[in-house]
């Protein structure tokens, strides 16, 4: 048993040392692990900048004993702030490029690769490589723009910048000024010493400098007294004030760095030097931004003076560093700011007596004008007139007068404004027949504004205000235009075209209603009578439309103007080369200018087309596209159009025709013809081809296409994009009667004129906007603004509840961004007017802008002005635009048992021309 006990017990030792081994065995591989091999964190900025502390904190770990760090091929200016660091594991490296290590200046500058950190714990390292790149510290300038009179607000104050000067006072400065005769001639000089307003250029510095930098700074300018107008020698206005130096600021007259009488009342900061030049202007001087400093500001005066001056420019540059590691601008190649200076004049406005600013003046007449003078001024200003460079006027076909203390209208260019008036009226004046000439076919036009030649450098006169100016048309045509003196002619429709051409289409009434369309010039001489229809053809009242177009076309290779007219009447025989359809058929012409054609024959025929249905097909009103050329034709059908319906009655209708090239001659083809209509019978009144996409407006007792009636009589309009295409219809109106009578689409919305019985407003109070009519006695007319998706925009009445309308309106017309009203009253429509009863032509004005700020709540503001002129028995049946600047009404008076057509002219503000 003692032998198998002792075996048993050798047994157990053996195994509990096999397993003590692997326990040590184990825990000596814990405690013996290295350390991580030492690691460098952290990567350093890659850009410094002379004369600015470069700084980088590295962390590090690993290794097993206390690091230490080292640099290698780097730069002389960079060095390890300690070599061994007992606090933590890391180092900081600092230098200023251009400073330390040895001042070197711009040889720091550049790029440096492979800059290496190394660590080590005495038997291993590690390493971080890293670039650096040394950039130039870049001055800079920058400045708002500086008004006369106003001085800059200061600045607020931080760490980084300068305290700002002193900027609420005002300077001083004396200088001498030319005085010239009326001439310009230079007579003598005088001394003038004026307020001076303390201005800021800010001078930045990208970094922060650990030492001082001084910069020198000059001011100066392009002017240059002996360049003169064309001309002009020195001594004279035209030279110092002339085209060259007009919007050049005069160092020591527009601007100081210093104003001559300013220190005592404009401390000089102590980092700022003023120094003077050549002339004994302080305009130049050093500037000094201490250690830390990144934005410093150099003080300058403008001169307050009582001439009226364009914005003026300058520079100032800084020329030199004078201490310091900083460069001007990034390469150091120089540093410039422009300066400019906006007057604070003040400014005239010239209007109409109604406060717009445009009109028309015929030969041989006068009228009186308003100077609006605005801004601060002391005393009396004064502003001379005169014609713009951009005026067709010049001197001798206008003159200008004022009245005298007894009230005596004289010649005179040169208003007064005494203390406390700030309108002064004026009259333009233009020669007789006799003493106007104007070989060319447009009439001249006037932009009078202020003489900024004669005023420049000229003390106590006010400037020109932006878009102050005032045109004028010079009308020839003095006395109304009789259009049948002579014949049976009978005008329906007009328009206006190139060079001025007023182009009257019409009927021979005498010579089987043969279509005519009468051309004259501004002088109302006859040019060129084109016979549109064969006089051997038989027509009954055609009466046909027309529409003139100038439009871009490519010649070869060159943009052209092209100019023609199309012509659209009905026409019920047959016709040479044109079948009839049956009934009434419409036909269209379209004819081109030809320049190279002998006089009188300009205008030629370049294709005619005939259309219809079976029944009657009139058109109302015809278009060319301004862009693309198709014509497009708005009128009223009996019959159904091919691959239309016909929805009952009288149906609309709207039909596109193209041109096309067929060998060398151009050829019209049909579009498409597009029908639209209720059970009851329509009324086409207008369209509109001023897009791509034409319009129609009319007039339904019935529910057009899938619209639903509204009440007796509605308004509908709708527009085409082509053959297949589904055509929105939008009807719209009261349970009254809106009858409209003309449209056009323009000046933002489409437009619809018509008569009725009715207030019209809108009500928009649950966000949806809707035509309200209110009865009222009598008959007048109406204006209804829609949008192109059918809303209501606009909605006003020349209705009011204290008179009984008794207008009946014909024409609407856009003209000046505003719209022309025309039409017949047998009341008194317009101020002053006599309720006869009897029946004479109306015109109106409205401003569509003033109904978007007032509304409905002020409908007197956008009511412009209403003119009614004495012709008795006579009515206004259509018009037409002559440059925004002339209204152009196709009259017809009854004279006896016979029709006068006349052209009667009218202004922009209301007043017949002739």
């Amino acid at each position: 048993m003692r032998a198998d006990s002792l075996s048993r017990i050798v047994s157990l030792v053996r195994g509990q040392g096999l397993l003590l081994l692997l326990v040590l065995i184990t825990t000596g591989c814990k405690t013996e692990k290295s350390a991580d091999d030492p690691t460098v964190l952290g990567v350093p900025p890659s850009e410094a900048y002379l004369g600015v502390e470069y700084y980088y904190n590295f962390g590090a770990y690993g290794g097993e004993r206390i690091l230490d760090f080292s640099l290698t091929n780097a730069p002389s200016w960079l060095a390890l702030e300690e070599t061994r660091n007992k606090a933590r594991p890391g180092v900081i490296i600092r230098g200023v490029p251009g400073l330390s290590g040895g001042n070197r200046g711009d040889a720091d500058l550049g790029k440096i690769e492979n800059i290496n950190l190394i660590t080590t714990d005495g038997e291993r390292t590690g390493v971080q490589p890293f670039g650096i790149e040394v950039k130039r510290n870049p001055l800079s300038l920058d400045a708002d723009t500086f008004v006369e009179g106003q001085s800059t607000g200061s600045p607020e104050a931080s760490d980084n910048r300068c305290e700002a000067p002193e900027l609420g006072d005002t300077g001083a400065h004396s200088y001498t000024a030319n005085l010239y005769d009326s001439d310009g001639a230079v007579t003598d000089t005088e001394v003038r010493t004026s307020d001076t307003h303390p201005v800021l250029v800010r001078v930045l510095l990208d970094q922060p400098s650990v030492t001082r930098v001084a910069v020198a700074f000059e001011l100066s300018s392009d002017f240059d007294p002996d360049v003169c107008d064309q001309g002009f020698d020195p001594e004279h206005q035209r030279c110092e004030e002339g085209e060259a130096n007009h919007d050049e600021a005069v160092i020591g007259k527009d601007i100081v760095a210093l104003g001559s009488g300013s220190e005592g009342a404009l401390p000089v900061p102590d980092y700022l030097n003023y120094q003077q030049d050549g002339y004994g202007v302080y305009s130049r001087g050093v500037i000094t931004l201490e250690p830390g400093i990144t934005e410093c500001y150099i003080r300058l005066e403008v001169v307050d003076d009582t001439l009226p001056e364009a914005s003026e420019s300058l520079q100032l540059t800084l020329t030199e560093v004078r201490s310091g590691l900083a460069s001007l601008g990034p390469s150091d190649s120089g540093m410039e700011v422009s300066l400019n200076i906006d007057d604070n004049e003040p400014t005239v406005r010239l209007e109409t007596v109604g406060g717009r600013q445009r009109d028309a003046l015929s030969v041989g007449t006068q009228r009186q004008y308003v100077a609006v003078l605005s801004g601060d001024r002391a005393g009396t200003v004064r502003v001379k007139l005169g014609e713009t460079v951009d005026s067709l006027a010049k001197t001798g076909d206008y003159g200008i007068q004022t009245q005298d203390k007894d009230g005596n209208w004289q010649d005179n260019d040169v208003l007064r404004f005494p203390e406390d008036v700030a309108r002064v009226r004026f009259r333009v004046k233009i020669p007789d027949e006799e003493e106007y000439s104007n070989a060319g076919m447009e009439d001249r036009f006037l932009i009078l504004g202020v003489d900024q030649d004669y005023q420049a450098g000229r003390a106590g006169f006010a400037g020109t205000a932006e878009d102050g100016e005032l045109r004028i048309n010079i009308n020839e045509l003095v006395a109304p235009l009789i259009l049948n003196d002579e014949d049976a002619f009978v005008p329906t429709d007009l328009a206006v075209g190139h060079e001025g051409r007023l182009y009257v289409a019409g009927y021979d009434d005498a010579n089987n209603d043969q279509v005519l369309v009468r051309i004259f010039n501004q002088k109302g001489a006859l040019l060129q009578e084109v016979a549109v229809s064969d006089g051997a053809t038989v027509l009954d009242k055609p009466h046909p439309v027309i529409h003139f177009a100038q439009r871009q076309v490519t010649q070869g290779s060159t943009r052209v103007d092209r100019f023609e007219f199309v012509v659209a009447y009905g026409a019920g025989t047959d016709m040479p080369g044109h079948t009839s359809h049956g009934g009434m058929d419409m036909v269209a012409s379209l004819y081109w200018f030809d320049s190279a054609a002998a006089a009188g024959n300009e205008y030629s025929e370049v294709w005619t087309i005939r259309t219809g249905t079976s029944a009657d097909d009139v058109p109302r009103w015809v278009g060319i596209n301004k862009d693309s050329g198709f014509v497009a034709i708005a009128g009223e059908t009996g019959g159904r159009w091919p691959g239309e319906s016909r929805a009952g009655g009288v149906d609309s209708f709207l039909q596109r025709i193209d041109t096309e090239i067929d060998g060398d001659n151009r050829v019209p083809r049909l579009a498409w013809t597009r029908q639209i209509g209720s059970s009851q019978d329509e009324t086409v009144v207008s369209g509109s081809t001023v897009n791509a996409i034409p319009y129609l407006f009319g007039a339904s007792e019935g529910a057009v296409a899938t619209q639903n009636s509204a009440g007796s009589t509605d308004v509908f309009f709708y527009s085409v994009a082509g053959a297949d295409i589904t055509v929105n219809v939008y009807q719209r109106g009261t349970d009254g009667s809106e009858a409209v009578v003309d449209g056009l689409n323009g000046v933002d919305n489409l437009w619809l004129l018509g008569n009725s019985d009715r207030l019209y407003t809108i009500d928009d109070s649950d966000d949806t906007k809707r035509l309200n009519g209110e009865p009222v006695a009598g008959t007048t007319g109406f204006v209804l603004g829609y949008s192109s998706s059918g809303e209501v925009d606009v909605a006003f009445s020349y209705a009011d509840g204290s008179r009984t309308g008794k207008e009946t309106f014909a024409a609407l017309l856009a003209f000046d961004e505003d719209l022309i009203a025309g039409g017949a009253t047998t009341g008194a429509f317009a101020d002053k007017a006599v309720d006869s009863g009897i029946r004479q032509p109306v015109l109106a004005r409205i401003s569509p802008a003033d109904f978007a700020t007032n509304g409905d709540e002020n409908p007197d503001s956008w009511d412009i002005w209403r003119v009614q002129p004495g012709i008795d028995d006579a009515n206004i049946a259509a018009l037409a635009n002559y440059r925004d600047d002339e209204i152009v009404t196709l009259v017809r008076e009854t004279v006896g048992a016979e029709s006068e057509w006349k052209i009667v002219l009218f202004s922009g503000e209301g007043t017949r021309l002739n």
